[in-house]
């Protein structure tokens, strides 16, 4: 499994796309080949951060992530999603803004990795994660009637996905814990 910082992942997003806005299917070929740890990182932030407040964003979100985990579950090689998703899209403006926003953070944050528990990184590990992270990535298509509630599960799958990027178990183990704060926050909610 590659690493890889995720400054280097959005510079690309940035880069490698380009008109007036970002399809699915154009996030999902650019990482294509940089494994699924990116194609669950990008939807999650696209959910966390200020674009995921656009109606409808963190459902298309959800659903994105849902069934990358899926094809991680069943240990698909390459990614593949249905061409209605693959042509949802978002402004490529809102999408810059957003990255730019979350670039200091960002920084921070790699700081803060290093390969550790990398097992957890591994095969069958990352199909029991993928699973436990693809049903809480459905959960983010009912928080969306409450403002801003996408955003706990979208966090804990993007913790969950940058310990997959890097391989540190330390951020994947956060990441799940954070994903079980969200079926409790489901659970109060429903």
């Amino acid at each position: 499994m590659a690493i890889s910082r995720i400054s280097a992942l959005l510079d690309t997003l940035q880069k490698d796309i380009d008109g007036d806005s970002v399809s699915v299917g154009e996030v999902v070929k650019t990482f294509r080949q940089r494994g699924f740890g990116p194609l669950l990182l990008i939807p999650s932030l696209i959910a966390l951060f200020p674009t995921g407040a656009i109606p409808g964003v963190p459902s298309i979100c959800g659903i994105t992530l849902f069934l990358v985990c899926i094809q991680i579950a069943v240990g698909s090689e390459h990614p593949w999603l249905p061409k209605k998703l693959k042509n949802r899209a978002i402004s490529h403006d809102k999408l810059d803004a957003a990255i730019e926003r979350s670039r200091p953070y960002v920084k921070k944050v790699e700081n803060l990795l290093s390969p550790r528990i990398e097992w957890l990184s591994d095969y069958p590990f990352t199909r029991v994660i993928a699973i436990y992270s693809g049903v809480f990535a459905l959960a983010m298509i009912p928080l969306e009637a409450m403002p801003f509630a996408a955003a706990l599960p979208a966090f804990a799958i993007a913790l969950t996905a940058v310990g997959l990027t890097s391989r540190d178990g330390l951020f994947i183990l956060a990441g799940i814990l954070s994903q079980a704060g969200t079926g409790y926050l489901l659970m109060r909610v429903i």
